[in-house]
């Protein structure tokens, strides 16, 4: 079945990295996969991922989960019913970035980039509120958020998300505008290549700050989008 899911995915591998990487860090259930659909339960976030070649099959797949918090659907029309279906009322739209090369990028000396510690969560709360604090303290503990410090200051942070993605780049605004950013990006682009992985993430469709920094760091943008809800 995980050959079959990957066959599908590889489609459109732009679109479907995040599901494609869940299968091959072996982070997935594979509950089904044919040549008209895949989903998988990634085990890290228990965010369900869905694609489909038609919304008949995408409402015969998640007629088989029971309960929902959060899910990532891959084509528009599977947003209403499963927002429908599960009682989630937000929705996140996105486009998928992902580093294709295997090339390191040029990380600058500016700042001394070193993993945070779980006594660290405050000031990460502080400063980022798009996740949970229950998701915040697991990201720490698996190691998985980096702060970058000018001389001996915490100026901003980057991590991955539970799933794989990265993300939580945040520079504090009195540090902005320096390039720092950048940095602490690039450093994790480099840290995921050095797994043998796949750098990857997802920008929502109006940021486009970070679609501009991605396409500088040469990140190729899907032209689908993809769906959070939760």
């Amino acid at each position: 079945m995980r050959d079959r899911a990957i066959v599908y995915l590889s489609q459109n591998p732009l679109l479907h990295m995040g599901m494609i990487e869940a299968i091959r860090r072996s982070t997935s259930d594979i509950l089904y996969a044919e040549n008209d659909g895949v989903l998988i339960k990634e085990e890290k976030s228990g965010a369900y991922m869905i694609s489909v070649k038609s919304l008949k099959k995408g409402k015969e797949l998640i007629k088989q989960i029971s309960k929902c918090n959060l899910i990532v659907a891959h084509q528009k029309y599977m947003v209403d019913c499963i927002l429908n279906k599960f009682g989630l009322t937000e929705k996140i739209e996105c486009v998928q970035a992902v580093y294709m090369d295997k090339v390191k990028l040029y990380i600058g000396e500016e700042l001394e980039i070193r993993q945070l510690e779980e006594n660290q969560i405050k000031v990460v709360l502080e400063h980022y509120d798009k996740l949970s604090n229950d998701e915040i303290e697991e990201i720490l503990r698996n190691g998985s958020l980096f702060g970058g410090y000018k001389d001996g200051t915490l100026i901003g942070f980057v991590g991955n998300h539970l799933e794989g993605s990265m993300g939580l780049l945040e520079v504090f605004p009195e540090y902005r505008h320096l390039g720092y950013g950048t940095i602490l990006e690039s450093f994790i682009v480099n840290k995921t290549l050095e797994k043998g992985l796949v750098p990857f993430g997802q920008i929502e469709i109006d940021n486009e700050k970070s679609i501009a920094l991605q396409n500088k760091l040469g990140f190729k943008i899907s032209k689908d989008r993809l769906y959070w809800m939760y």
